[in-house]
């Protein structure tokens, strides 16, 4: 084996190693991508689960901290 055939190979590996890693990076992006995208157009629930809106304006407060 000379040299250069051994410099060949190492080069060849790693160009395909490059080529495996930036597919699977493209691979997750693109998931992420259409997962946010899914979220975005899904109907927001017509009640509030959380009920965070009535405690941001404070309806339910007690009645010795309301101002």
């Amino acid at each position: 084996m000379d040299l250069s055939t051994i410099f060949a190979w190492i080069v060849t590996v790693l160009a395909g190693l490059a080529c495996i890693g930036a597919l699977a990076v493209v691979l997750v992006a693109e998931f992420y991508a259409i997962r946010r995208t899914i979220d975005r157009h899904r109907p927001k629930p017509a009640f509030d689960p959380t009920s965070r809106w009535w405690r941001e304006r404070g309806a339910l407060g007690i009645p010795e901290r309301r101002p």
